[in-house]
């Protein structure tokens, strides 16, 4: 099934038009410069931390002299990061330009720009800067400032270049990896950033781990359930995610109301994760982490996303990496819906072997505007194929992620036409099965789509019984207790009730669940236990209510 199943992976996405044969190759760090503030010590500890991870060569570690860690005016960046960046490329022969036109890139070996923690992300609007080219860009975007990243993409470019306004990417939504390159006018530009230096050489270490063992988990799509209106692109961006998640056999969990998710939400292993539209880090992303798996996708669609990416709590990008994402992308400024990244475009292309910084770059419907991509550019996960990094799971381990592999293999089978019950007997006949959360769980679901609730109910109990994740345990009591109750098990509904209110305590379900509790406990004429579970509801009823004037 291996081969075939990565074949049928490509084939399906080949029709979708989201992949083509110059996709998958290799990469090579020496085709990297990493840029660090020189007067930021933790930059430069940033940069070489990478350059020694990646192997980039030492001559290709820059060090550019910036008077500010965040915020540039645009002659700042002209002058202490666009013209000493070319100067020390020429001087380093990276580059070559042309005498007459300084500005004239003529030749490189590079490919990537790398900025690290220290270096500024933003370039103020300078209304003193007027283009008489910008004549006829539209009022609303007449503004030159945007991010740091942005701008640099475009260092091959041949001048003139506008400032003013974004600049359409030929290369939006392309297949063709190999034609992001400087001859054709762009470098590909990503950022080792966030909340603090230790956080950010964090995303090197994940995305090395998830490169080498794979990333694996559950996706979960927050979107807002539009049907029509000026912000349905957003909805129909997050949506095309939908399907990759799927093929690719993620345990995918879509939320379609226009609420985003609450603090209670049940996230576990969360591998992929998209939604939209709250200014700053709300519901489980607010808490103090989120169980993110090495590797980790993670974006929040907001026009302000990435306005400040060094705080643990404003917008989103910061707050996401302090949390334990891998990637991240974001807005520094409003870009306008329209310019926001496509998440469904840049998800499809990561699967399908781009890498990070190429995958990024085609997913910008607008370049030189507002955009920052937060991980290792190289970074690779799903190259080789899922299916051959199952394999050497299975012989060489680590023997933790071999469930995740198990469940990967299942959910791409029923994807693409399999059958669900020969799955069920498959998952069965392991030995893991019977003790691992992940599996018993999932065949307690696949038992319940069937309305086999019998063995759903003997498949759950196992998974309880052997852990799991907190979310998921959760998210699994409430399911049991309504099959119980499906089956007439109302004692037994009742208990896993019990049980769910006795491990978690603090859940925002916890009310409703003693509600169902007291229901429960009169139809079973339990007196005392209607007594408690009264004072219960009471007790829990008052403490929702919000506080008087």
């Amino acid at each position: 099934m291996r081969g075939r199943g990565f074949r049928l992976l490509l084939a399906v996405l080949w029709v979708a038009g989201i992949v083509d044969a110059e996709t998958v190759r290799g990469d090579d760090a020496s085709q990297v410069a990493i840029l660090f503030n020189t007067r930021s010590p933790r930059s430069r500890e940033v940069a070489e931390f990478y350059g020694r991870s990646r192997g980039v060569p030492a001559d290709q570690w820059i060090g550019l002299e910036c008077s500010s860690e965040t915020t540039l005016t645009r002659t700042a960046y002209e002058t202490e990061i666009q013209t000493p960046l070319r100067r020390i490329l020429a001087e380093r022969g990276l580059a070559k330009f042309d005498p007459a036109t300084p500005a004239l890139m003529t030749g490189t070996k590079l490919r990537y720009l790398l900025l690290v923690y220290g270096m500024p992300y933003r370039i103020q609007h300078d209304s003193n800067r007027v283009e008489s080219a910008a004549a006829s860009v539209p009022q609303n975007l007449q503004y030159n400032g945007g991010s740091v990243d942005g701008d640099l993409m475009l260092l091959p470019t041949p001048p003139p270049v506008l400032i003013t306004g974004p600049i359409s990417n030929p290369f939006f939504a392309s297949t063709n990896a190999a034609a992001l390159r400087p001859e054709t006018g762009v470098f590909l530009v990503s950022r080792i950033d966030g909340p603090t230096p230790e956080l950010a050489m964090g995303l090197v270490r994940k995305a090395l781990e998830a490169e080498r063992d794979g990333l694996w988990g559950r996706a979960f799509l927050d979107l807002r359930g539009l049907k029509d209106g000026p912000y349905k692109l957003g909805d129909d961006w997050l949506a095309s995610a939908e399907a990759v998640c799927r093929v690719l056999g993620f345990e995918t969990e879509v939320d379609r109301n226009e609420a985003t998710f609450g603090p209670g939400y049940p996230l576990s292993d969360v591998a992929i994760y998209a939604g939209w539209y709250d200014a700053n880090a709300s519901g489980p992303f607010a808490l103090p982490s989120v169980d993110f798996r090495p590797g980790a996708i993670a974006y929040h669609l907001h026009s302000f996303s990435a306005h400040d990416p060094r705080s643990t709590t404003a917008n989103w990008v910061g707050p996401l990496v302090a949390r334990g994402a891998t990637v991240t992308l974001g807005c520094v400024d409003e870009p306008y819906l329209q310019m926001t990244p496509n998440f469904g475009a840049f998800l499809a292309r990561f699967a399908t072997g781009m890498n990070f910084a190429e995958a990024g770059a085609v997913s910008q419907p607008a370049l030189s505007w507002q955009t920052l991509l937060i991980g290792d550019p190289l970074y690779r996960p799903f190259s080789p194929d899922l299916f051959a990094r199952s394999k050497r799971i299975e012989e060489q381990g680590p023997a933790a992620l071999l469930p995740w592999t198990y469940l990967h293999r299942v959910n791409f089978f029923v994807q693409n036409g399999g059958d669900p019950g020969k799955v069920i007997t498959d998952l069965e006949s392991l030995p893991l099965s019977a003790t691992n959360a992940v599996l018993a769980a999932k065949i307690a679901h696949l038992h319940a789509a069937k309305t086999r609730l019998k063995p759903a109910i003997t498949w759950a109990q196992k998974s309880l019984a052997a852990g799991g994740a907190a979310p998921e345990r959760g998210r699994l009591m409430l399911e049991l207790a309504g099959w119980q109750q499906t089956m007439d098990k109302m004692a037994d509904a009742a208990a896993t009730l019990r049980g769910f209110a006795n491990e978690f305590p603090n859940s925002p379900e916890l009310l409703s669940v003693r509600r169902q509790q007291l229901e429960y406990a009169r139809d079973l004429d339990q007196a005392a236990e209607v007594e408690f579970l009264k004072a219960e509801v009471q007790r829990l009823s008052a403490a929702a209510k919000p506080a008087g004037p």
